[in-house]
């Protein structure tokens, strides 16, 4: 057990036993262990030790409070504690059986379109419940998404909120945003321009974008901007174009590719205002591709006309002619008004064709 495994240990008490480092790195640490009064498994995650302080551990507290409430959400990872404890930040959270998005496309590359599809439209559902409440996730990525039996959950709420503000209280009051003495929380390939221009105003727009960035690696296979280094990467975001989705994967539904181009608008904006407007506009992309690609149904067919043995000796009469011009009515046939007369029997012979004389 390593020193720092150890440290989790005391911090966490004897009603956690940790088993073993799951991974984490940069800002974070996690560790998998057994709650033993339940038997079950559990994450606990935990801030680099050199990031805490005690503004930050106060803060830690408060922004968990507020979170607390988005693990009503099915697609959202409920947090089950958190804690201070040994100069250590921590919160714990339920242990989900399956993997991370990022190993999926490890392992796959592409997503079918059906997958990659039902998996923004249930991570947008996540962010138009948190973005009711106010709260922004700030650090979307395939790292940050669970999946479990083929759905999505979205996991790390409050950790960016509580990194993204100053380590000092401002003058303006503690609960002001990112400013320049604060801690850039992103990942360059997922950031929006507004993050990556260093906009202390970020809302939820900023993670509509970071979402359509993972839709368009699912779909294609690898993020729109890339770079030799994390500047390089921002600097795309702020300047430079996606390629069209269509263009890198041809079945992508033209209605899925546009709604992603949408959602990549570079000013907040020209972007879906709202998660709920993404996840409808991908739904009935799909929806109408299906439809569209559906073969339709083949016309009945109907039994050929065959004559009846009895038949068999007789000559076909043609249909009788329409006689042209306007109609003499017989002698003695006075229409009254309002009412519909049936014309006269004819006397035989009269009137009749050719072929239908007696």
């Amino acid at each position: 057990m390593s020193e720092l495994q150890e440290r989790v240990q005391a911090a966490v008490g004897s009603g956690y036993r940790v088993e073993r480092e799951l991974g984490g790195g940069g800002m974070s640490r996690v560790y998998l262990a057994t709650e033993v009064a339940l038997g079950r498994s559990v994450v606990i995650k935990l801030l680099a030790p050199e990031l805490t302080s005690e503004v930050l551990a106060a803060r830690f507290r408060r922004e968990f409070q507020v979170t607390a409430i988005l693990g009503q959400h099915p697609h959202i990872l409920p947090v089950l504690s958190t804690g201070t404890n040994g100069g250590l930040l921590y919160f714990i959270t339920p242990y989900i059986e399956g993997e991370s998005l990022r190993h999926r496309l490890r392992r796959e590359g592409r997503l079918p379109v059906e997958d990659a599809v039902r998996i923004l439209t249930e991570l947008g559902s996540a962010l138009a419940f948190a973005h009711e409440k106010g709260i922004v996730h700030r650090d979307l990525k395939p790292e940050n998404v669970l999946l479990s039996d083929g759905h999505a959950v979205l996991a790390d709420f409050g950790i960016s909120a509580v990194l993204a503000r100053p380590a000092t209280p401002p003058p303006g009051g503690d609960d002001a945003r990112l400013t320049e003495g604060g801690i850039a929380v992103g990942t360059p390939g997922y950031m929006s321009p507004e993050q990556a221009a260093g906009d202390a105003d970020i809302d939820g727009r900023s993670d509509l974008y970071s979402l359509a960035i993972i839709g368009y690696e699912m779909l294609t296979g690898a993020p729109p901007f890339t770079g030799d280094s994390p500047m390089a990467v921002m600097s795309a975001h702020l300047n430079e174009p996606p390629k069209p989705v269509r263009g890198l994967r041809a079945d992508t539904p033209r209605g899925v590719a546009d709604a992603l181009g949408k959602a990549l608008a570079k000013r907040p904006a020209d972007r879906f205002q709202g998660a709920d407007a993404f996840g409808d506009a991908l739904a009935t992309a799909l929806s109408g591709a299906r439809g569209g690609a559906r073969a339709r149904p083949a016309p009945a067919r109907t039994r050929p006309w065959r004559r009846h043995p009895r038949d068999a000796g007789r000559r076909r009469l043609p249909a009788p002619r329409a006689p042209r011009g306007p109609q003499r009515q017989p002698r003695g046939h006075r229409p009254v008004r309002g009412v519909r007369h049936r014309p006269r029997r004819l006397a035989r012979g009269v009137g009749r064709p050719p072929h239908q004389q007696p």
